[in-house]
């Protein structure tokens, strides 16, 4: 990934939590989004973040499951909650359509469009 596409993808991120969080002083956005980008690697993968930019989504190729990290409050390294058998990529498709975002990474957008 080049730096330029890297610099948009955080710069879209923190705007995103930015729109939702604008007057928390408890966040600080350009650590989150470091943190959450930084956990987008090979077997695990950021779909997007839900609940108003609160909890980041992210698909483990290893486990084959949705895994949810807390964008505020707890430690971002702090496993949440888990959604098992997503064992192919229709039932991550499905899951991800399904699904409310309040931003969702461009790998997986096309995903929503019409």
């Amino acid at each position: 990934m080049s730096a330029n596409h890297e610099r948009e993808l955080e710069e879209s991120l923190i705007e995103a939590i930015d729109d939702v969080r604008y007057n928390s002083d408890d966040l600080d956005v350009d650590e989150v989004s470091e943190y959450i980008l930084g956990e987008d690697q090979i077997n695990r993968y950021l779909i997007g973040l839900q609940d108003d930019c609160t909890r980041a989504s992210f698909y483990c190729t290893a486990t084959r499951s949705i895994a949810y990290k807390p964008v505020t409050g707890e430690s971002p390294s702090k496993l949440v909650d888990t959604v098992t058998g997503v064992s192919n990529r229709q039932q991550l498709r499905d899951w991800i359509v399904d699904q409310e975002w309040s931003w969702i990474h461009p790998r997986f957008r096309w995903l929503l469009t019409d």
